[in-house]
């Protein structure tokens, strides 16, 4: 099933949110009319007063010309994003928007309960920060660590946003309260990760049918209780959340679940804002996390490239040379776990302004604790160690400073092999000129270090998988290789900008054509 196909599932509701157009897109606005949303009775305009330019601030499809772009492993969030941009917000107000929604949408990796990090790039600033929000350890311990995203997505879009915070968590707010049909990523996510998973009773009644099989995809899902949350939140910002009764409410919730959390700490945390780790391949300046995981994906492609790609010396990236880098960067994890279960989930948004965002969220592993909060109906992520937790990547933004070109941004789950697929993704582009297509549909090969099994995706050709085998003698074929969501933009010009959700999920990406 083509993205296109996927989102055309999504068009016929009875509640429509945007006036909308259809234009640069690959699938056409599941919401046509509404321009006003009633949640408990009251009425939240979403347009709003500012102007810039022409533009008429949170007017859907007052942008003409390129949007920017979108990625993301759930096609909803990505449509929610899209409108922002159309209507004239930045790249953090559409990451934002689209974060709020993947908590309703997809919470099996996205939750309130749950932590991250994003890289952004201000053109104006001309600065590539690491703004860091994991979730965080209780004082005296317990079961239930504390919420970052939502400390971290307002802080994000306080220093990057454009539109009304209100107008951003809007449709997360709607979708939650009048319930949405369950998109075909949140249903397969679940199936994937059944065994993996323990479900309480908030969560199977949630997600399952009285005879314990999941509902089926496209289940209409009402979450009113996390909709009353949304709304404290869209009317008293981010950080009511963290103190006062909301505070209150989501203490007894985690405390309820074998958590320990005070009020001192949801009122202590803070997301932390840090320059990103950088280094260059010629003109280009590469951002990365600032912790261990920017690093590794510097090591490997360090490992794996010379640099002249950018120069138009294209430079064969083989996938012999893919499974040397793996074994060499990743022996000394093997006793960790090379997959991501799900717990994590990834997107990618730019703006017509060139400026980008990268974020990385989840959960450790899917659904967290596997408890909802009874009152607050937030899942609850559980307080876990790194080799607990699935193996981190990072989020990757690519500018050319001097020019303040953005070029590149890209996101990836799957564990260590997540972060091997995000590199090999951008070396297709950038060492031998691969359309961003071609280089995330690349079959991709892994392995944890010598004498340990090598992993390889069904399209790997047998010539190259010969090859490799002589070092690697143990090959065992997989269904994927980690799952990246990328923006491209060939020559750092917004008119060249096209975006793609890897087709090994059911994500969904806003093309410019």
């Amino acid at each position: 099933m083509t993205e296109k196909d996927i989102s055309m599932r999504l068009i016929k509701k009875n509640t429509p949110l945007f006036e909308t157009k259809v234009k640069n897109r690959n699938a056409r606005s599941q919401w046509k009319d509404l321009t006003s949303l009633c949640v408990a009775g009251s009425l939240l305009v979403l347009s709003a007063c500012d102007t810039v330019g022409t533009k008429q601030i949170g007017e859907v499809d007052s942008v003409d010309g390129p949007l920017g772009g979108v990625a993301s492993d759930e096609p909803r969030a990505t449509l929610i994003a899209q409108d922002i941009l159309s209507s004239g917000g930045t790249a953090a107000d559409a990451a934002t928007a689209l974060y709020f929604t993947l908590a309703v949408t997809y919470p099996i990796a996205a939750s309130l309960g749950g932590g991250g990090e994003c890289i952004t790039y201000s053109r104006d600033t001309n600065k590539l920060e690491n703004i860091k929000f994991p979730v965080g350890l209780a004082k005296n311990g317990g079961e239930i660590g504390i919420p970052g995203n939502i400390r971290g997505f307002s802080a994000l879009h306080a220093r990057h946003g454009r539109m009304e915070w209100s107008s951003v968590l809007a449709p997360a707010e709607k979708f939650a309260n009048f319930g949405e049909s369950m998109s075909r990523a949140q249903h397969a996510a679940m199936l994937s990760a059944s065994s993996k998973t323990r479900f309480g009773e908030g969560l199977t009644n949630l997600y399952k049918n009285e005879d314990g099989t999941f509902k089926p995809e496209g289940t209409k899902i009402e979450q009113v209780r996390l909709s009353s949350v949304l709304s404290s939140l869209r009317t008293n910002g981010g950080a009511f959340f963290y103190s006062g009764n909301l505070a209150k409410s989501f203490i007894d919730d985690a405390n309820s679940a074998g958590g320990k959390l005070t009020t001192t700490d949801l009122v202590y945390y803070k997301p932390v804002w840090e320059d990103a780790s950088t280094f260059t391949a010629d003109a280009i300046t590469i951002g990365t996390s600032s912790g261990p995981q920017g690093a590794l994906y510097q090591e490997i492609w360090e490992k794996m490239f010379a640099g002249k790609g950018v120069l138009n010396l294209d430079q064969e990236i083989t996938l012999t040379k893919l499974a040397e880098a793996s074994a060499s960067s990743f022996q000394k994890y093997a006793n960790y776990n090379p997959f991501g279960a799900g717990g994590m989930t990834s997107f990618v948004t730019s703006d017509n302004e060139g400026n980008a965002v990268s974020c990385i969220v989840g959960l450790g592993k899917p659904f967290g604790s596997g408890k909802i909060g009874g009152i607050t109906g937030v899942v609850l992520a559980a307080a876990l160690t790194n080799k607990e937790s699935e193996f981190p990547t990072t989020p990757v933004l690519m500018v050319n400073k001097p020019n303040k070109n953005f070029f590149y941004g890209a996101a990836a789950t799957g564990g260590a092999a997540g972060t091997l697929s995000s590199v090999y993704t951008a070396l297709k582009i950038f060492a031998e000129g691969k359309s961003l297509e071609t280089a995330i549909n690349s079959p991709r090969v892994f392995t944890m270090g010598q004498g340990l099994p090598l992993l390889y995706e069904q399209k790997v050709d047998q010539a190259s998988l010969g090859e490799m085998t002589r070092q690697h003698p143990v090959a065992i074929e997989v269904e994927r290789l980690g799952a990246v969501n990328s923006i491209y933009c060939f020559d750092g010009k917004l008119f060249n900008c096209q975006s793609r959700a890897d087709p090994r999920g059911y994500g969904l990406s806003l093309i410019q054509r």
